[in-house]
């Protein structure tokens, strides 16, 4: 009797989905990262623009100055709001993609327990077969003994 192939073929397979798993919550990551460095940015660029309009407010100025000022700002802002639906969404992602990986982990638990049940019996029965073997050598020996016992 040998091991079934199948448990280690399943085995492996769910191994690959837990890699493929990992690397999805690692581009999750990976995205959630850069809208929060776009975010980061964005609020500088406003603080800036913020100081630099408060600035033309103080000097000589125009008023098309000031409007389109003020207008880029509230276009910033827009950025930022946008970006904020953006990284709750991303923020989901990543939690879903690492719920994946858990569900993907358990699965390959329950393959490779398989693959260790299914060793263990091809053991247990390899030791039942060794163990008959041994039993019918030591009944023929004793078979073979009494009877020269009994010639003798």
């Amino acid at each position: 009797m040998k091991p079934r192939e199948c448990w280690t073929v399943l085995a492996n397979k769910a191994q690959d989905k837990v890699t493929e798993a990992q690397n999805q919550v690692q581009k999750a990551h990976d995205v959630l990262e850069k809208l929060l460095a776009s975010r980061h940015r964005i609020n500088v660029m406003v603080d800036e623009y913020t100081q630099k309009s408060q600035a033309l407010e103080h000097g000589v100025h125009t008023v098309s100055q000031s409007i389109n000022s003020r207008q880029f700002i509230a276009q910033l802002l827009q950025l930022i709001q946008r970006l904020e639906l953006d990284i709750g969404q991303a923020r989901v992602n990543l939690d879903n993609a690492k719920q994946a990986v858990k569900l993907m982990e358990l699965e390959r638990l329950k393959m490779q327990s398989l693959v260790e049940q299914d060793l263990k019996a091809v053991q247990t029965y390899h030791r039942k077969e060794e163990q008959k073997q041994m039993d019918a050598l030591g009944l023929s020996l004793f078979n073979v003994k009494s009877t020269q016992l009994k010639a003798a």
